[in-house]
């Protein structure tokens, strides 16, 4: 064997292990940094990861901090010998856990955790020992993820399932979502940790209304995400009834809304019917938002461009505060949406599905598909009076403004009086 091909053996040996890795960034670090003089960025930084060091020290002494880009850490929890992977998993929660409550006590300047528990394969290169691995890559997109979610730390299910305690801490572990990250083939079950101190949670909190947020919480994501396992199919008409509920405790702990909870709604709203693979793909984080409710009228109620003005532009388009005032329903194959000569309760816009309108006969009129508004009708009519029947032919997904919230966006109400005009 020649002396390069010796070198090439050498190079790409190694032996996989089961570790967790632990990846760590400040937050705002130009901000922080900005104005400093370069001696005061390297004594800020130094004294930054010499902090980091002495927490994870404090529960393993033998585990190194490896610094990332200046304001960044990456630290690799080997399995021991004989170990289990529960407590492999422990020991580096346990250190994001006390990273975070130094966060909370001013000790650390704000910081994002990324748990992962994978697999990585060590070889020499150039004389030097590298380790390989996609598990970096999660650890690193979870700690971007913080984010998004705002959450100080996130983990993978591995993770969060394998974590056995942390003697004095009342700690909760809740999924965030199931997330299809780019350039990754398979969706992750996304977790966090809730406990008084973190997540704007006071520390003194209410025992039993923490409990009840907590395990209204874990209960919405089980019909969010839906378990194949267990037959379960995503029902998203329930999540937002628990999520909303677990909304209301959230506020009532910290007088203020829980972002990854109001990113799951929002992810709802957006999209209110799963997509055919949801169950397997999870969620898809996309930097372009979907349309929102307004731009999707512009776009397809050739009425609505019939009356299109500049003051209707700009409501629809740009000024959409009022599209919180439509709210999401689901509606059942068969069942009747509004009943002929009822008064009305509302306009709607089919979000997906399909509706047929019928006479007081029974008789079809037309058909309604996604992107189309009805029951604007009845507010400009003498009798005041819904004109037809709309019975859903699938199972549907509207949104609905009330009479009351119609009522109290007049330009809002121009637009559709115009689209009832030209209707009839």
């Amino acid at each position: 064997m020649s002396s390069f091909e010796s070198d090439r053996s050498e190079e790409s040996s190694g032996i996989e292990k089961e570790v967790v890795i632990l990846m760590t960034d400040m937050v705002g670090y130009s901000h922080l940094t900005a104005h400093m003089r370069p001696n005061g960025i390297r004594d800020f930084i130094v004294d930054y990861h010499r902090t980091i060091q002495e927490i994870v020290a404090a529960e393993d002494e033998m585990v190194r901090v490896e610094p990332l880009a200046g304001d960044g850490a990456l630290i690799i929890y080997e399995k021991r010998a004989d170990e289990l992977e529960s407590a492999l998993c422990t020991r580096a929660t346990v250190t994001a856990l006390r990273l975070a409550d130094a966060v909370d006590s001013g000790l650390l300047p704000p910081t994002r955790v990324g748990l992962h528990f994978g697999e990585i394969i060590e070889a020499k290169l150039n004389g030097r020992s590298v380790k390989f691995g996609a598990s970096f890559a999660i650890a690193a997109r979870l700690e971007e993820l913080c984010d998004y979610f705002g959450s100080p730390l996130l983990m993978d299910q591995n993770v969060a399932l394998r974590y056995q305690g942390y003697k004095g801490c009342e700690e909760e572990f809740v999924s965030v979502g199931r997330v299809m990250l780019d350039s990754f083939a398979e969706p992750l079950q996304i977790y966090t940790v809730y406990k008084p101190g973190l997540h704007n949670i006071p520390k003194g909190v209410d025992r039993g209304l923490f409990r009840n947020f907590t395990a209204l919480k874990g209960e919405a994501m089980r019909y969010f995400c839906g378990e194949a396992t267990a037959g379960l199919a995503p029902d998203f008409p329930r999540a937002v009834e628990l999520l909303t509920e677990a909304q209301n405790l959230y506020m009532q702990m910290s007088g203020s809304t829980d972002r990854s909870t109001e990113r799951i709604l929002e992810y709802i709203r957006e999209t209110p019917a799963p997509d055919s693979d949801f169950l397997t793909s999870g969620m898809r984080l996309s930097k372009k938002g979907r349309e929102s409710l307004g731009a999707r009228l512009f776009h397809l109620s050739e009425e609505l461009l019939k009356a299109m003005n500049q003051e209707f532009y700009h409501a629809l388009v740009v000024d959409t505060a009022w599209e919180k005032y439509f709210k999401l329903e689901w509606r059942k194959m068969g069942e009747n949406i509004i009943t002929i000569n009822d008064s009305p309760d509302g306009v709607y816009f089919i979000d997906s599905g399909e509706v047929v309108t019928l006479n007081e006969h029974d008789e079809e009129i037309t058909t309604l598909t996604a992107g189309t508004i009805f029951g604007e009708m009845a507010y400009f009519n003498k009798e005041k009076r819904r004109t037809a029947t709309v019975r859903a032919t699938t199972d549907v997904v509207i949104r609905r403004i009330s009479s009351e919230d119609f009522e109290k966006i007049p330009v809002i109400v121009k637009i559709f009086e115009r689209i009832a005009m030209a209707r009839r």
